[in-house]
């Protein structure tokens, strides 16, 4: 089928990624055949996932923190000149990140390594259902993330996904975050929203926003 963006998982040891079932040779091949045949004009067409604490899960870390295996992975997303790099670190659980706290500062360090990279970062300050934490410290994350720059935030419905059983962001989350920070979307994105009427020139959500019968026209 026709793709516009190839999206991988990838980890900052060689070992991980070929548990993921990837190896520089296979997204080389896959990066050239999104140049060729991908719908979108690129050059950048690849989206990849990361997240502290992968390496150690698949027992592949060889004895190296978890940050500088994270920092590693970037490393190598960045050869792909990716669309966008979006960091899950708390998704796998305690096994990684014990707690809140552990969660927050992970999710602060990928933050800043992603903009010393130079790496067009998204974060997801998400955590699992069995994880020592709450909703308090995933809000507290996702704010201090957003005064600290983060470019990307997931905009799961309710923040709930109830497909992998994590705790992420949600469109209220992003929409709130827009107006206490004074923000607003990327050019394209907020051209598009003015156009369809669900939010004004100022950056405020109108009322139709959340009204999906304004797609029906399609």
């Amino acid at each position: 089928a026709p793709v516009s963006v190839f999206f991988q998982s990838v980890a900052g040891t060689e070992d991980a990624n070929k548990a993921f079932g990837i190896d520089k040779v296979l997204l080389d091949e896959a990066f050239e055949l999104i140049k060729k045949q991908g719908m979108a004009p690129g050059p950048n067409l690849m989206y990849f996932e990361t997240g502290q604490g992968s390496e150690m899960s698949l027992n592949t870390d060889h004895g190296a923190d978890e940050m500088t295996l994270e920092a590693r992975s970037y490393g190598f997303a960045k050869r792909y000149m990716p669309f966008m790099v979006n960091n899950v670190s708390g998704f796998i659980g305690p096994e990684t990140l014990y707690d809140g706290k552990q969660i927050l500062r992970a999710n602060l360090e990928d933050h800043f390594m992603g903009k010393l990279t130079g790496l067009p970062m998204g974060m997801a300050p998400c955590y699992t259902n069995h994880v020592n934490t709450d909703q308090n410290d995933q809000e507290t994350a996702t704010m201090l993330l957003a005064m600290a720059g983060a470019n990307y935030y997931m905009g799961v419905p309710v923040g709930d996904d109830v497909m992998l059983s994590y705790q992420d962001t949600s469109f209220h989350d992003d929409a709130t975050l827009r107006e206490l920070l004074n923000l607003k979307p990327s050019e394209e994105f907020f051209k598009w929203l003015i156009e369809m009427g669900i939010m004004d020139e100022k950056g405020k959500l109108t009322s139709i926003a959340g009204d999906a019968s304004i797609f029906l026209k399609y």
